[in-house]
């Protein structure tokens, strides 16, 4: 008789994780506010440095008007900051028309904060009645300056929402991942409850109430810990071939002949592998197996897992019925592409799911997957 094995203490294998770069939108922000201090901090001291080998003779105080100045800047710059906010994502057909009259603006008031700072300075009568050409060029000179400013913004704006694009796109394909995997799982379910209740039922109609009465046991055991196990995360192998064991106990209470025998290294016991990935290979093990054979006839069904070459092999080999016709496998095939598609699901193209028959009434799959210790 085979011992069922005890639950070893559960542990989850994370898939993921977790950041701890802070929110993207706090990190654009300071973006933004280097930006915006690096683009005006740069530009006075350019002018200071010019200032400097031009022998200013009021060093000092030009030093600290282009300090005053580069803050009127900045503050000029934060109110386009807070236009482009309130203009959300409507497009840009109707944003640059804003953004140019803002920049238009700005270049204006701080033109003439120059000129009174500068003249301040220098102790120059301040003119109001400046000529027509200066004052195109200057709003131009200006006009750009501010353009180029809201030009850098945008391209880290734009670095950001395109971050934040590949967060929100990563979470969604996640998402949509994990309900694929939860479908599988309840795919799963139903079929084994209506077998078991009919198990149970059989049994209670051959006069064997003692053993239907163990096998609704085993099988609230087995639900139990079918129910609070999520199918998105991995679990230790010999947690899952301990599901699988009292899965295997279950149908021996209905197939008296059926014997299983599991091998599994201490070393690999803790090896990571998606919770019931073995459920439907063991299901068609008994289906195609032991409900196929003669009543005079020995069913066996073996689990084994293996280390080759750094990577974890389980195979479970099973009595199976002749082939009919040109069928390779036995059933429908429905359980093997349910472990399939989660093997894709978790792993991509680095596991593999074989499936083989060995001569004419063994049949054997093998599950070849990264081989991966929870700690």
């Amino acid at each position: 008789m085979n011992q069922r094995p005890d639950f070893p203490p559960h542990h989850i294998f994370e898939i993921a994780g977790t950041d701890h770069s802070g929110s993207l939108a706090s990190q654009k922000l300071r973006a933004i506010l280097w930006l915006a201090g690096a683009f005006w901090g740069m530009h006075a001291l350019a002018l200071w440095v010019a200032d400097a080998l031009d022998h200013h003779p009021h060093l000092g105080l030009a030093g600290a008007m282009r300090l005053l100045l580069t803050a009127i800047g900045l503050t000029l710059c934060y109110g386009i900051h807070v236009i482009l906010q309130k203009l959300g994502t409507r497009s840009w057909r109707k944003k640059a028309p804003i953004v140019l009259f803002a920049s238009l603006v700005s270049a204006e008031l701080f033109a003439w904060c120059t000129y009174i700072g500068l003249s301040y300075v220098n102790a120059m009568p301040i003119n109001l009645a400046l000529s027509s050409s200066l004052f195109i060029r200057t709003l131009v000179t200006w006009t750009w300056f501010f353009l180029a400013w809201v030009g850098l913004y945008l391209a880290v704006q734009y670095s950001f929402e395109a971050r934040e694009e590949e967060r929100r796109s990563s979470r969604l394909r996640t998402m949509a991942q994990s309900a694929q995997l939860q479908a599988l799982h309840y795919q799963i379910n139903p079929h084994l409850l209506f077998n078991s209740f009919n198990s149970v039922s059989a049994l209670i109609l051959d006069g064997r109430a003692e053993e239907a009465n163990v096998m609704v046991e085993r099988l609230a055991a087995f639900f139990r810990v079918n129910l609070a196990t999520n199918p998105a995360v991995d679990i230790g192998l010999a947690e899952e071939i301990a599901l699988q064991t009292i899965y295997l106990e279950i149908e021996q209470t209905r197939y008296p002949d059926l014997a299983f025998k599991v091998d599994l290294p201490p070393a690999l016991e803790r090896a990571a592998v998606p919770a019931f990935l073995l459920q439907p290979l063991v299901e068609n093990a008994i289906k195609h197996g032991a409900a196929g054979a003669p009543d005079s006839e020995e069913v066996s069904i073996a689990i084994a897992a293996r280390a080759v070459d750094g990577r974890l092999r389980v195979v479970i080999e099973n009595s199976c019925a002749a082939p009919s016709g040109r069928s390779e496998v036995c059933g429908t095939n429905t359980g093997l592409r349910n472990v399939r598609d989660r093997l894709v699901n978790r792993f991509g193209g680095t596991a593999v799911l074989t499936a083989e028959r060995l001569g004419i009434s063994r049949f054997r799959a093998t599950v070849d997957l990264p081989l991966v210790l929870i700690a």
